[in-house]
């Protein structure tokens, strides 16, 4: 399945819904995030995997997740 920033996303497993930040390999003309996203891919990460966003209660939370263990809300 393919994400876009913006859409809302939730763990096959369950947990919080989550809103999509923005997916990994999407922007290469920012260098900054295309640092990022080559230190993602040396933690186990891959082009169109996905970093989400979402509250704990008032705290806001992120974290990166591959997309095959989302699900589109």
């Amino acid at each position: 399945m393919s994400f876009k920033n913006g859409d809302v996303v939730q763990l096959k497993s369950g947990g919080p819904q989550m809103t999509v930040q923005r997916i990994i390999g999407a922007d290469d003309s920012n260098f900054m995030i295309k640092t990022a996203d080559e230190f993602l891919k040396t933690q186990g990460f891959s082009d169109g995997d996905v970093i989400c966003q979402w509250f704990n209660g008032n705290k806001l939370e992120s974290g990166t997740f591959k997309a095959e263990s989302l699900d589109k809300k």
